[in-house]
């Protein structure tokens, strides 16, 4: 059984998200204005969910539709090629046994093709049990490169979805654990669609990291980085103000028979920052508090909800922070210190002084790429995205070090209780895998 609030991937209350021209982020209600369409925001910020929605779309109007998840560890073309394979069956309904001839073929090249693309060596020095083993992995000469053998694959589904006049969708998700291998092939085949101008899209999820090293594999492999913005239809899902949460929230408590307080509604929206699954990790925890049904969720309860998913953070949060540069840590501490006013940019760059202030935009540049700060409208003062991380950095350095900065041989650094346990990370039907430097946690999607 769902839980009240429902799952990352089907909310008892979803949000229409717009944009900043009020126009709706969603596929299904706004199409797309290029051949490759990429979601970007921080983590939980319902990426993924824009990614779901399309393919049940494009399903629910029989359009030929293959989505996968990036990995650091398989290219994207066996995946793609796999999930054709997984396809056949569906399209052998849609388009009869003839008409999918040529694509069988194309996929069973393809598959050979994958698995002859790559040659690799391996050296043991030392006797069992006590070896040294260094392996390496490379490109077989002479094969085809794998952005070819995606424009091919999209081109056959492109011709059989034409027999029927239907679009085709190609989704994945994940893109910040994408190798810059398959990034590069990603931009390839973005090209590859914009010029064939067929309705085959490309559509992808990731942060504004993953955007940012997507416009590097243009540069580094298609010559294109300059005009390869303007081939994609990028649509952010950033935070949600607190009209746009509140439904979210009252109405699963409406249809649950849960009575609540204003108050404790807007202390939880207050506390979610805009983000749409931290206020589902807080709502749970508010209903599973309640102790006397007729009162139901007061702003006691909401404040006791808040502590203890704030508590049960602790762990990602002392992750984050570690995989921080020294002058990530330096900029987040004293954003932190800030509070909800944030830190103003171009005060801090000019404090700096001319030699460092490439470096405090830099790390401003990747603390927004990785979700931990957000900038304004403007863009010229940040704040910390995620309230319950503000306070852990602030309870843990004090605005003393956070003011003077932290970046210094010895100094203290936020620690984690042997005991503690990550209570909102366990798994369930509302986590994920995430990965921080170089450690996977379970988190809300």
């Amino acid at each position: 059984m769902d839980p009240i609030f429902g799952t990352p991937q089907r909310p008892a209350a979803p949000v229409t998200r717009i944009d900043a021209s009020g126009r709706p982020l969603s596929l299904e209600l706004r199409a797309p204005e290029r051949n490759t369409v990429l979601f970007t925001g921080g983590p939980g910020m319902g990426k993924s969910f824009e990614l779901d929605k399309v393919q049940d779309f494009a399903r629910a109007n029989g359009w030929p539709c293959l989505k996968v998840e990036a990995s650091p560890r398989e290219p994207l073309e066996s995946r793609f090629v796999r999930a054709a394979n997984r396809s056949l069956g569906g399209l052998r309904k849609q388009y009869g046994f003839l008409a999918l001839r040529k694509l069988k073929k194309t996929i069973k090249n393809l598959t050979q093709r994958s698995r002859n693309q790559q040659n690799g060596a391996e050296v043991r020095v030392g006797v069992a049990p006590v070896q040294l083993v260094a392996k390496r992995q490379w490109d077989a000469p002479g094969g085809t490169g794998l952005g070819s053998t995606l424009n091919e694959l999209a081109t056959e589904l492109g011709d059989l979805a034409a027999k029927k006049r239907r679009p085709v969708v190609l989704l994945v998700d994940n893109l910040d654990v994408a190798s810059d291998r398959d990034l590069a092939a990603l931009t390839e085949l973005s090209t590859h669609l914009e010029r064939a101008g067929r309705p085959v899209y490309l559509v992808g999820a990731g942060s504004e990291m993953a955007m940012t090293r997507l416009m590097a594999a243009s540069g580094g492999h298609s010559g294109v980085a300059t005009a390869a913005a303007s081939r994609y239809d990028v649509r952010v899902c950033g935070p949600l103000s607190g009209d746009e949460l509140r439904p979210t929230l009252t109405e699963p408590l409406r249809q649950a028979g849960i009575a609540y307080g204003g108050e404790a509604i807007d202390q939880l929206l207050h506390a979610s920052g805009g983000h749409p699954g931290r206020l589902r990790d807080l709502s749970e925890k508010a209903v599973g508090l309640i102790r006397d049904p007729q009162t139901g969720l007061t702003a006691d309860v909401a404040k006791a909800a808040i502590t203890q998913v704030n508590a049960d953070s602790r762990v990602v949060y002392q992750a984050e922070w570690n995989s921080c540069s020294d002058a990530e840590k330096e900029l987040l501490a004293k954003t932190a210190a800030r509070g909800a006013r944030g830190l103003s940019m171009p005060a801090e760059t000019q404090a700096a002084g001319p030699g460092n202030w490439p470096a405090v935009d830099t790390a401003r540049q990747m603390l927004v790429a990785r979700g931990l700060v957000r900038e304004n409208s403007t863009g010229d003062r940040i704040t910390v995205a995620d309230p319950g991380m503000r306070d852990w950095v602030e309870m843990r350095l004090g605005k003393t070090a956070a003011t003077a900065g932290v970046a210094l041989p010895g100094s203290a650094t936020p620690s984690i209780a042997p005991e503690q346990r990550a209570g909102r990370h366990a798994e369930g039907p509302n986590t994920r895998s995430r990965q921080v430097g170089g450690t996977t946690f379970t988190v809300n999607r």
